[in-house]
């Protein structure tokens, strides 16, 4: 356990009846000797990879938070996030529920204690320990839900349905990265088969299928709230959806287009090995001459790693804050058949 985990359990009873862990996956093995029922949530399908089958949970609903006495969680870092676990816990846990919720203080802020406190009668902090801290709340208020939530936008020239949850990238609004990709999407080649990567609010493949009524049109993402958004948002027009840590349930040169917006990090971690693993993937799936559309901070040297791993990257659009790319996949400039 790191110190996160071991603060959490530090301010926890000793026993439960039924425990919930919540992007935790380093409590579980802690959860099974302390509880009679141990269940897990993670939003990120690489932390859901590190439970155990069965112990993980597919969904937070009346029907797996049943009889929750106890929960275990790590601080998301979007107070709509915890705004929504939290609703849904105090909405269907057991009224004698209390939730343990971990941070590393530096990413901790008092809105989070008032977030609790809308759905909890009692919110208290523990003392900090190794540069951590816990939040401890009980009484659950019930309230109307007001997760997912979705409103009515007009972006490219459409007028979409967008739904988010707290957890969904950009939650309710249309990033600056996404509208200048978007700026754009009519410069993007006519395909048969087009991918959104790191799909967020779904606007992007919903455009582009939109304007592509004949076309297969994928979006994936490692966020269930993020494909669980553009499923909703994408309703009706025949959007194909994957919670997803890869491109593993793509053929090599199964795709022609992708477009491309992901977060280049994952929470707070500076690390650039996830970005390139991205683009190796990106260069197996696209078919020879398929575009690779990516829209980064413009601070970011990606430009160079997209030519030497895709192919010859031209420069579409920039700002002072994005940087949008064109890159033209060519096998046999890489030496591949």
């Amino acid at each position: 356990m790191d110190p996160v985990d071991r603060i959490i359990v530090a301010n926890s009873p000793a026993a439960a009846r039924h425990l919930l862990i919540v992007d935790a996956p380093g409590l579980v093995d802690e959860a099974l000797l302390r509880a009679d029922r141990v269940s897990a949530w993670c939003d990120d399908i690489r932390d859901a990879a590190l439970v155990r089958d069965d112990v993980l949970i597919d969904r937070l609903d009346a029907t797996t938070l049943d009889g929750v006495d106890l929960v275990w969680m790590r601080l998301p870092r979007a107070l709509g996030a915890l705004d929504e676990y939290s609703e849904l816990i105090a909405s269907h846990a057991a009224d004698d529920v209390q939730v343990i919720a971990g941070g590393r203080e530096k990413h901790l802020n008092r809105s989070m204690n008032s977030t609790l406190a809308g759905h909890f009668t009692s919110v208290s902090a523990s003392l900090g320990q190794q540069k951590s801290r816990a939040l401890r709340a009980s009484g659950p208020r019930h309230g109307d839900p007001v997760w997912p939530r979705h409103k009515t936008i007009t972006v490219g020239g459409e007028q979409l349905e967008m739904w988010w949850h707290g957890a969904t990238f950009a939650a309710g609004r249309v990033d600056d990265g996404t509208r200048l990709l978007i700026d754009h999407l009519d410069r993007v080649a006519d395909a048969d088969r087009y991918l959104d990567l790191g799909c967020g609010s779904g606007l992007l493949a919903t455009l582009i299928a939109r304007a592509h009524p004949d076309s297969d049109v994928d979006a994936t993402d490692t966020s269930w709230a993020a494909v669980d958004s553009t499923r909703r948002t994408a309703a009706g027009t025949g959007v194909r959806t994957h919670w997803a840590a890869d491109l593993g349930d793509f053929a090599d040169q199964d795709l022609d287009v992708i477009v491309c917006n992901p977060p280049f990090h994952r929470g707070a971690a500076k690390d650039s090995a996830p970005t390139i693993a991205l683009f190796e993937q990106a260069a197996r799936a696209l078919a020879d001459g398929g575009e690779f559309w990516c829209v980064f901070n413009s601070h970011l040297p990606w430009k160079a790693h997209l030519s030497r791993l895709i192919g010859a990257t031209t420069l579409v659009a920039q700002n002072p804050g994005f940087t949008l790319t064109r890159s033209l996949r060519r096998r046999e400039d890489h030496g591949q058949p």
